[in-house]
């Protein structure tokens, strides 16, 4: 009863949203299908996903997204999570001054991504300290980190947005935790280590596992920052749908709006597989 007493006060904030997210989802899977689509008219319902599925292009693209989205989406889990234990651990006067940490938060994406410009390219202020630090003696000897099809642009913008992200909700875990606990671990012979992973780990995990599955499904579906700074090959798949949605014949627009499903499918795939393991793993840390 009182789950349905929630669910009719909240009625009317969720049903103008699931109007909106309902038909959206509902016009891109039936165009996907090259229905909806006016004046034009498709031999079969199919033929979008069979012409991605035909080309090596879609899977390396796909594979491309799921490479920076896992790979940004660790890195940050794991920086964020140890810069916000290490400023937990700080005296109370001392925490006040780490609020500069939260300065990527107020940024948008593509200012980062502009950022990563900035720093990164061949005449940009990293290639300018190593020039001045004898580590190169000319700017074409820095290496290529921009629109390379290693990524490592865009996984260094979106580690570097999302690592105060991941700070902000493991330090809101972490100060509600009672520190008596480690004094008293001490006292029976506990490690910093052990006190970390049968305390502090067991504890923040819930944050954790909701920051990451957050963060991988926002990155491998993001595109301000892969607009910025994706390699025209393989690209991210946001970039592909924003091609053939944007710049290609109406005809093709059904090929973005299977782009568009599969990423979807792929997304709730992903995090009912994910809740279940970090279940899984929570049960595990527990036992530690």
């Amino acid at each position: 009863m009182r789950r349905v007493d929630l669910l009719l006060r909240l009625l009317p904030l969720l049903l103008p949203f699931v109007l909106v997210f309902g038909c959206g989802l509902a016009i891109t899977l039936l165009q996907s299908f090259g229905l909806l689509m006016f004046s034009y008219t498709y031999e079969t319902l199919f033929f979008a996903y069979r012409e991605l599925f035909a080309d090596s292009w879609f899977f390396r693209s796909a594979a491309f997204s799921l490479y920076v989205a896992l790979l940004s989406s660790i890195l940050s889990i794991v920086l964020g999570t140890g810069l916000a234990y290490m400023v937990w651990k700080l005296p109370q006067r001392y925490r006040k001054l780490a609020i500069i940490y939260k300065i990527p938060l107020v940024l948008p994406h593509i200012a980062v991504g502009y950022l990563a410009v900035i720093f990164l390219a061949k005449t940009g202020i990293v290639s300018s300290i190593a020039y001045h630090l004898s580590l190169i003696d000319s700017f074409e000897r820095f290496p290529d980190l921009l629109y390379t099809p290693s990524g490592i642009d865009l996984i260094s913008a979106y580690v570097y947005k999302e690592t105060p992200f991941v700070m902000v909700m493991v330090y809101a875990m972490l100060v509600k935790f009672d520190r008596r606990q480690i004094d008293t671990a001490r006292m029976l012979g506990a490690g910093r280590l052990r006190i970390f992973l049968t305390l502090i780990l067991p504890f923040i995990l819930p944050a954790i596992n909701t920051t990451f599955i957050i963060l991988f499904i926002f990155t491998f579906g993001g595109f301000d920052l892969p607009f910025v700074l994706g390699d025209s090959y393989p690209g991210m798949l946001s970039i592909r749908i924003y091609e053939y949605f944007f710049q290609k014949d109406l005809v093709q627009r059904p090929v973005a709006m299977a782009m568009l499903t599969l990423v979807f499918a792929f997304s709730l795939i992903c995090i009912a597989l994910y809740l279940r393991l970090s279940g899984r793993l929570a049960q595990e840390v527990r036992k530690l």
